[in-house]
């Protein structure tokens, strides 16, 4: 997982169930098969040989984050919750100007890369893993989550909270609420980047999981 210095300003961050990555301040991000890419999509669990090798890429450009698709033949889309999908040709660029959005990248497998944009221009800050942990006060940051990513987060530190000194796991917080491990991976990377995007000081331990539920129990929301 791509993790950022303390205070550093970031356009957005993108991710998909495996993995969430920073989108810097003047920036891009790439995804696709290639290993070049910096969110690498279609080669497993099945080698998924439709995806391009590099299907397109996320830019930060004077303020603004648009997504470009670079494969000769293949469209992908672009949604937002409760509207219609935005379909992005070959060599064509689109900017939603919305907060939150979704690529999907069509194989033969359907891929989900999710996309939150600093739209607040907040500091981001990862603080070292050996940071206090002692009591501290809220940081009076708001965070956007939906229902379902409160529950899930709720989950998550729920064995935290009864003294444990571990999260719950991505399968026990699947079978808590009811929903597949993969949409829970996914939603714990959205929750990573709304924390992030609203200025919460992560720990950097090495986990997306780890580091939204130490916060989550640490910063009081």
């Amino acid at each position: 997982m791509t993790t950022v210095e303390r205070a550093t300003a970031a356009a957005g961050t993108v991710a998909t169930d495996e993995r969430v990555v920073v989108l810097p301040a003047e920036g891009e991000v790439t995804f696709g098969r290639s290993p070049n890419a910096a969110l690498r999509i279609g080669h497993v669990p099945v080698y998924d040989d439709v995806v391009p090798r590099m299907a397109g890429r996320m830019l930060s450009c004077a303020g603004r984050v648009l997504v470009e698709n670079l494969d000769e033949t293949l469209a992908f889309d672009l949604r937002v919750t409760g509207r219609p999908l935005v379909t992005v040709p070959p060599g064509e660029v689109h900017g939603p100007r919305d907060r939150a959005f979704d690529i999907l990248v069509a194989g033969t497998f359907r891929y989900v890369l999710a996309v939150t944009v600093n739209r607040d221009h907040t500091p981001t800050r990862i603080v070292p893993a050996g940071a206090a942990t002692g009591e501290e006060p809220p940081t009076g940051a708001r965070l956007r989550l939906t229902e379902r990513q409160r529950r899930i987060l709720d989950a998550y530190v729920a064995p935290l909270a009864d003294g444990g000194v571990t999260a719950a796991s991505h399968q026990q917080v699947a079978e808590a609420v009811g929903v597949s491990r993969a949409l829970v991976r996914l939603e714990c990377h959205r929750i990573w980047s709304e924390m992030l995007l609203a200025g919460v000081p992560m720990r950097a331990l090495g986990d997306a999981r780890d580091e939204v539920a130490d916060a989550w129990a640490r910063h009081r929301f």
